[in-house]
């Protein structure tokens, strides 16, 4: 009799164990797909200005890449008021490499050019949001000692405005020299691979950091064979699109907000629902 209901109870164990490991398995899978179609909003900033600022210089009232002071605050605002989380590069990072998982509300905020309204404007507001951010520093732009803000022109950060800003920005490669144009075309494209390489490992030497941001948003072989050599971890874009674990993680797309942008759609972009990206 014991027998039998020693062998009952071997037989049931293992049904039990066979079927937690199913149940386990199905849930992976299930959450893993989930992951790997989870979409991270990356927004794009360049300059800020004050409405008044910029109604009083026209090179800036109606410039794509000059956002108001207030409409980025508004925007932050709305996303610390709905409970996004601003991710860190290396948060991102992990999560493309499968790594890590992120919560379903993250989003990761992103600066190119380093101009010195990140500090006087950006840094500011971030901070009272309790908001994370990176910018995209060209290293030969940064000045050894800090200018007094004038908002008639477009200056670089400080090397010690950098450092004052660690503990809400990190700062990743926008080249060293080769963010410029020449005849309406970006320098870094006519550039031969070995020069690009030099270039970048200067600046990713300054910044001691793993991530770059292509100059204009362009690329060709040349740039994309530099920046694989240089051991960049992680590469943007300027083109609209959601980031997945499906993207390419040296072509990166970010959604450039503009003075265009209405609430309405940045609401969209943040949410993962905005449907009509710009190609």
């Amino acid at each position: 009799m014991k027998a039998r209901e020693s062998k009952g109870s071997k037989k049931l164990f293992i049904f039990i164990a066979v079927a937690v490991v199913l149940i386990g398995a199905i849930g992976f899978a299930v959450f893993s797909k989930g992951n790997k179609e989870q979409k991270v909003p990356v927004l794009l900033y360049h300059h800020l200005l004050t409405e008044k600022e910029k109604d009083s210089h026209p090179a800036f009232k109606n410039k794509g890449t000059t956002l108001s002071v207030e409409q980025f605050e508004k925007q932050i605002k709305y996303l610390a008021d709905n409970k996004y989380h601003a991710i860190t590069l290396k948060e991102f990072e992990e999560f493309m490499k499968e790594k890590k998982n992120l919560p379903k509300k993250s989003i990761l905020i992103t600066f190119d050019d380093a101009s010195k309204s990140n500090y006087v404007y950006a840094y500011p507001i971030l901070k009272k949001y309790k908001m994370h951010a990176a910018s995209f520093v060209v290293t030969s732009r940064l000045s050894d000692k800090e200018e007094k803000f004038d908002s008639k022109i477009i200056q670089s950060l400080s090397k010690s405005e950098i450092d004052k800003m660690q503990d809400v920005f990190e700062f990743g490669s926008h080249t060293n020299a080769l963010h410029k144009l020449e005849q309406g075309k970006a320098v870094i494209l006519s550039k031969k691979d070995v020069e690009i390489k030099q270039d970048i490992l200067e600046s990713q030497k300054i910044l001691k950091t793993n991530y770059f941001s292509y100059p204009f948003g362009k690329f060709n072989e040349n740039v994309i064979k530099a920046v694989k050599e240089s051991k960049f971890h992680v590469a943007f874009l300027n083109s609209s699109g959601y980031a997945t674990r499906e993207s390419d993680i040296l072509k990166i797309n970010r959604f450039g907000i503009s003075p265009d942008t209405n609430m309405k759609e940045f609401s969209q972009i943040a949410s993962g629902e905005y449907a009509n990206p710009k190609k």
